[in-house]
């Protein structure tokens, strides 16, 4: 059995969404350089593409996203460009299911990198 695609995955979400009027979530987890930031972009163009919301909609959050690495993304053993936080995106729609806006909160995930880490690696991007 294949594992499921993003784009099927989006679309049965935002289709149970718009019959059931029920909230749903698609949760995007994976190693350090699984590629759940890029992931999660597709997840976005493809709602706004779905919903027939403007582009500006989507762009803002997504261009969000950029800061926020910036300050919570370093380099490990690893990955030139591992995130230090888990991000909750929530995307708000109109009552006729178009995009409106979203709220993006940030939450630590590796504390102990915080104050320490290994000698070849460094602890955030905006401290360089």
């Amino acid at each position: 059995m294949l594992p499921p695609h993003i784009y099927a995955l989006v679309g049965q979400t935002y289709g149970q969404m718009m019959t059931e009027s029920i909230s749903q979530s698609i949760l995007i987890s994976g190693e350090s350089g699984a590629g759940k930031t890029e992931t999660a972009k597709i997840c976005m163009r493809c709602l706004a593409n779905l919903s027939g919301s403007s582009e500006k909609a989507t762009a803002l959050t997504l261009e969000s996203g950029l800061l926020l690495e910036a300050f919570g993304n370093a380099k490990t053993v690893r990955n030139d460009n591992a995130s230090r936080f888990g991000k909750h995106l929530d995307v708000q729609f109109s009552p006729d299911m178009r995009i409106v806006g979203a709220c993006t909160t940030a939450y630590l995930l590796e504390k102990p990198r915080v104050v320490s880490h290994l000698p070849s690696e460094r602890n955030f991007h905006i401290l360089y």
